[in-house]
């Protein structure tokens, strides 16, 4: 019988292909409560179910595929532990995923699902609102809307922590956190410097999570909520304006507006600072290649994509700025600065 090498074609795509059931394990760990039970401490498969009020047996099966996953271990004793990756998937856990958990396994899975579709009429995925309708359907789901915004806060994070380490923000006064949900960028610039204030400005039903986020962070004294639709206008007084995974939900004509509000709004002196993900050119085989190529195929299942810089450079010309500068970031995120033109 003939055998697949591990290191063959072959074996590598078969990975590719399979890599699903990853995704769907991880989340059913996460959304079943489980990584943080066992984070607890003592926990046994038997209890596991209880607390789940699931199938125990199902439950054991499920911690196996995690444990070769190198997410949990499972003792001779049937102890039951996290692994250092595994505690990554807590809740409130450094650089926490737990969010992205929720929202891969669920809302993700079924933007992907209707991937040939998009592909071969350039339209949204089907049952999957998009744009403005979209943000507003998910308002209507707690549970996801939550999971969404958290997975977005966590993301903003380990974004902003790069962009710190990358660029000096202690020369602006007052930032404002545009389209930032809860606040996660704005929790980690304010705790990097001391002096700074400012506020994140979203739609105004994230007002009680934006509020309990940024109290949590610690920074409450400093950083507001501002309710408001980027679309009709932006907030004037910030000398800097940043948007983390803002544009790349638009097409370039709403994109456009959103930079157009963004300069009526803007001093001489102000800033806008944008953390995407530029499409490199040329692409190619690496982590950070099929990082942004996977995040273009997510956006292109809800109508937005991700740019070259030189798309940048004209999208932001056309809104009345000046692109002055793209920056590596860690993390795989860009830091785009751009003036006023003019």
């Amino acid at each position: 019988m003939a055998t697949t090498s591990l290191s063959s074609p072959a074996h590598r795509v078969s990975e590719l292909i399979n890599g699903f059931w990853a995704t769907q394990a991880i989340h059913a760990a996460v959304a079943l409560g489980l990584v943080d039970h066992i984070a607890e401490g003592g926990a046994t498969v038997a209890a596991l179910a209880e607390r789940a009020e699931a199938h125990a047996p199902s439950i054991l099966r499920l911690l196996r595929a995690l444990q070769t996953l190198d997410l949990c271990r499972i003792g001779s004793a049937g102890t039951l532990e996290l692994s250092p990756a595994g505690e990554v998937l807590r809740a409130g856990a450094p650089g926490s995923l737990r969010g992205r958990a929720l929202f891969a396994g669920d809302m993700l899975w079924r933007q992907f699902g209707d991937l040939t579709h998009v592909v071969k009429t350039g339209e949204p995925a089907r049952g999957v609102a998009s744009g403005p309708e979209g943000f507003a359907q998910l308002a209507a789901q707690p549970a996801r809307l939550d999971a969404f915004q958290t997975s977005m806060a966590e993301g903003s994070e380990r974004a902003a922590r790069g962009a710190v380490r990358a660029y000096d923000f202690g020369r602006f006064r007052t930032v404002l956190d545009l389209g930032g949900g809860y606040g996660g960028v704005l929790s980690i610039l304010l705790a990097a410097y001391p002096a700074l204030r400012g506020a994140v400005c979203d739609l105004g039903y994230l007002r009680e999570g934006a509020t309990a986020y940024l109290g949590r962070a610690g920074v409450a004294d400093r950083g507001a909520f501002v309710a408001g639709d980027f679309f009709d206008a932006v907030p004037s007084g910030y000398d800097a304006i940043v948007m983390k995974f803002i544009l790349h939900d638009w097409d370039d004509v709403r994109a456009r507006r959103i930079l157009e509000n963004c300069r009526a709004a803007a001093a001489p002196h102000s800033r806008v600072i944008l953390l995407e993900q530029v499409v490199p050119q040329p692409l190619g085989h690496g982590c950070a290649d099929r990082d942004v190529m996977r995040a273009d195929l997510t956006m292109m299942t809800v109508g937005g994509q991700e740019r070259t810089a030189s798309e940048y450079d004209a999208l932001c010309a056309s809104a009345g700025w000046r692109l002055t500068g793209i920056t590596p970031v860690e993390a795989g995120f860009d830091l785009i600065e751009a003036v006023p033109a003019g």
